[in-house]
């Protein structure tokens, strides 16, 4: 083989291992202390929202401040601050994806994602509610 086919070949097998690693390390769920540790790095964090602790949102005021309460897989709570607008059905959500930093007591999400319960498990519940 030619030279410049074997170095675009090596180079095509960095560029590959490097997404690969990206993807791979960004799909591993952290905590809020990991995050702590590291406050310069972002980090994907899974967690539980707290549905008796307040959550502010106002359009009205700031359409870009959306907070709210998580706890993570370790049973730390932490406030949540996005500077996305609140998604539709947010309260309802089980569990919530997350990307982003942490910032003293305050995880700034760049990205929030709501996991919702499934629309057959409100069809159940629907329904032994209405066999009752």
């Amino acid at each position: 083989m030619k030279p410049k086919v074997i170095i675009l070949l090596i180079m095509l097998a960095v560029a590959i291992a490097a997404i690969m690693s990206t993807y791979s390390g960004a799909e591993k769920s952290s905590t809020f202390k990991e995050a702590d540790a590291n406050p310069s790095e972002t980090y994907h964090i899974t967690g539980f929202l707290i549905k008796d602790k307040p959550m502010e949102y106002d359009p009205h005021i700031d359409p870009n401040y959306f907070s709210f309460y998580l706890k993570d897989k370790n049973g730390d709570i932490r406030k949540v601050v996005s500077t996305n607008p609140k998604q539709q059905d947010f309260e309802r959500a089980e569990t919530v994806n997350m990307y982003g930093r942490s910032d003293g007591e305050v995880f700034r999400a760049s990205k929030v994602m709501p996991k919702c319960p499934s629309k057959y498990k409100d069809e159940q519940n629907n329904n032994s509610v209405q066999s009752s």
